[in-house]
């Protein structure tokens, strides 16, 4: 599923990534001693070493340094523990992840655990293959820790049909939509006293920075024009808030409407919207081709002013163009703070079991030992501490980044595993980040469908063809290049032509199901 507040994930995993590590602690040798006490010492050694079995996790990206060093502090800590397995952790190439664990799975090779990505493959795709273990019943054995730190609406999207078949990551609050940051900063040097509280104040304050830029590039606003289908900057304000817009075209209402998401009114007004700034020059004439690595490049540069979405890097980037901008320089932007903040997942990462494994416990029992406590959880997740990072407060840490690699010499993803109670964001992220993202707020409902997994397999020739023309007719329209009136009418006829109203009626045939109804 997608939702509106999809435009910050790919920062958050991308800042992630280069940041979450592993401390070692822990001792692999059995206590000592004579007599009675040493033979039953060495008995329950024997019988845990004799109940230990092999666990592989397989899992995206490159292996980092210092792998060899901290999964044998790893494996010491669940041997002292008494959790019964030994990990291992197969890395696969990003550019090679979907081909490869698909012909893992098919060919039945031996492992025991993998990331799954909703936004890439989902959970529900998996299972339909019959490719993943029930794991219903370890995790009620082995998974009490999990259930306990994860909301039930993360547990939920680890099921498909009510079968237990993901352990799900519940690492950031994802209920965050729509999100506005603004530079505070940047607002007392261009002389405006205070943060805007409507759309309106935004966009007269936007047009006077620019207006008024010393920068070396324009601050127009970081934006993937060729992912960006609406521009729900105002969707708190509308009348029909909350809703949420799943698959980047299924409007789903709190109410239990489900359309066409392009039809709605709500989405017409995301177009004014955007019209309005596309001819103010707040948006890149070129927004329609701008990259992944520009958007990158510009949000480090600091050369913004608001984006839609969160900063989740350090500001040491930042800072080398403007060396005074602190953590509380950003701030988030509610133009309706009376209304509740929409839940559209609970978790869209995960780890699942495939049907090959000869252990399928084996994954419940390691995330449920990750979970058990601090030091379990900073020794997978954060890496050695003085060698990988450094405590700087109860749920703060700074990365030692090794000068050869620029990163640190161990890394695990907070996004593939970890968990929202347990985290350690990374020191010189903008507070307004962590209380949007890493903190538990108030004012939060969970979307009606928020623990609803759409299995788009019947349609998926349609999905395709929709993506197509939602990239070609929709995304101009969005972005404000082109004007509503004009050319929404063609577009919508091409979305029909498709297949959209087929993608819609089996999303609603199946979340009718999901309710019982």
């Amino acid at each position: 599923m997608k939702s509106l507040a999809k435009k910050s994930i790919a920062l958050l995993l991308a800042a992630s990534a280069a940041g979450t590590l592993l401390a070692g602690c822990g001792q692999s040798t059995p206590p000592s001693g004579t007599g009675a006490d040493s033979s039953a010492a060495s008995v329950a050694a024997s019988q845990t070493a004799a109940e230990t079995v092999d666990c592989k996790y397989v899992v995206p990206g490159d292996e980092p340094q210092g792998y060899g060093e901290v999964i044998k502090l790893i494996n010491e800590k669940l041997q002292k523990d008494g959790v019964g397995i030994n990990l291992s952790i197969q890395y696969i190439p990003w550019d090679s992840w979907d081909s490869k664990v698909n012909i893992m799975l098919s060919t039945g090779e031996d492992f025991d655990m993998f990331a799954v990505m909703n936004d890439r493959v989902t959970l529900s795709n998996y299972a339909a293959r019959g490719a993943l273990s029930d794991i219903s019943d370890a995790m009620k054995k082995y998974g009490e820790n999990i259930t306990k730190n994860c909301p039930d609406s993360a547990m939920k999207n680890g099921q498909v049909n009510g079968v237990q078949y993901g352990i799900p990551a519940w690492w950031f609050e994802s209920a965050t939509a729509p999100e506005i940051t603004v530079r505070t900063d940047l607002l007392k040097e261009y002389g405006i006293q205070e943060v805007p509280k409507t759309f309106d104040e935004l966009t007269d304050d936007y047009v006077q920075i620019m207006k008024n830029w010393k920068g070396a590039s324009k601050p127009y606003l970081p934006l993937l024009g060729a992912n960006n289908s609406d521009f729900g900057v105002a969707a708190k304000t509308y009348s029909s808030w909350p809703y949420m817009v799943y698959e980047k075209m299924i409007y789903v209402g709190q109410d239990g409407t489900i359309k066409d998401f392009f039809e709605t009114d709500e989405f017409k007004q995301d177009c004014a919207n955007a019209r309005k700034w596309y001819q103010a020059g707040l948006i890149n004439p070129d927004v329609i081709t701008f990259t992944s690595d520009q958007l990158n490049n510009q949000l480090n540069a600091g050369d913004w002013f608001v984006y839609f979405g969160t900063y989740g890097s350090s500001l040491d980037n930042i800072k080398k163009n403007y060396p005074n901008v602190t953590s509380d320089d950003f701030q988030m932007i509610d133009f309706a703070p009376d209304k509740p903040y929409l839940r559209p997942y609970g978790t869209r990462n995960m780890s699942a079991v495939p049907t090959s494994s000869k252990h399928p416990e084996s994954a419940v029992k390691l995330v449920n030992w990750i979970y058990a406590n601090q030091d379990n959880y900073d020794l997978f997740l954060y890496g050695r501490e003085g060698t990988d990072y450094k405590k700087t407060g109860d749920k703060s840490r700074e990365d030692i980044i090794n000068s050869a690699t620029s990163t640190p010499l161990w890394y695990f993803p907070d996004w593939m595993i970890g968990n929202l109670n347990l985290e350690r964001t990374a020191t010189g992220t903008p507070e307004a980040t962590n209380k949007m993202l890493y903190s538990k707020r108030d004012n939060i409902v969970d979307g009606i469908a928020s623990s609803f997994t759409f299995d788009a397999s019947k349609v998926q020739t349609q999905m395709t063809d929709v993506n197509t023309q939602i990239s070609a007719a929709i995304v101009p329209i969005a972005c404000g290049v082109k004007d509503y009136d004009g050319n929404f009418a063609n577009a919508l006829s091409l979305l029909k032509k498709a297949g959209i109203d087929d993608i819609i009626a089996e999303f609603k045939s199946q979340f009718q199901k999901f309710q019982g109804k």
